[in-house]
């Protein structure tokens, strides 16, 4: 005789086994430029969120992020780990920076509809020597 529960114990053991599911993050490439590891945290408010990526520079030249936007949101400013205003970002050549919760990270304000987890948002970079990057990043829960 078969018994049922030893079924549902086996699929249980195996979601458990697997793990949390791996958080979603975007990817895009300009030029000698990787960006990886892109998100934005769903706001609380309308006024203000942020989005997190991070740019490896694979050449041998250095670039700089001049600036970044979003057709979502009103305004966009890079802040350092303090909330200081960061004009632009220097890129060195083989090097990374990463914008990170708790650090450097990209400021977004003034949303003209509320995003949440699920949806997506459209950040445009422009890099000094790469040009100009469009690509979506998904929305993840600010507990992420």
């Amino acid at each position: 005789m078969r018994r049922p529960g030893w079924t549902i114990l086996v699929i249980a053991g195996l979601g458990i086994a697997c793990g949390p599911p791996t958080p979603i993050r975007a990817r895009a490439q300009i030029g000698a430029l990787e960006i990886t590891d892109a998100f934005a945290r769903e706001p609380v408010i309308l006024a203000s969120g942020a989005a997190y990526l991070t740019i490896r520079n694979t050449g041998t030249a250095a670039d700089t992020l001049l600036m970044a936007k979003s057709p979502e949101a009103g305004g966009a400013m890079f802040h350092g780990q303090s909330m200081s205003h960061l004009d632009q970002l220097p890129i060195p050549a083989g090097g990374t920076v990463a914008l990170a919760p708790g650090g450097t990270h990209l400021m977004l304000t003034d949303f003209s509809r509320m995003p949440v987890v699920g949806d997506s948002l459209t950040l445009i970079l422009e890099f000094a020597r790469a040009g100009r990057l469009q690509f979506k990043v998904p929305i993840r829960p600010v507990t992420e």
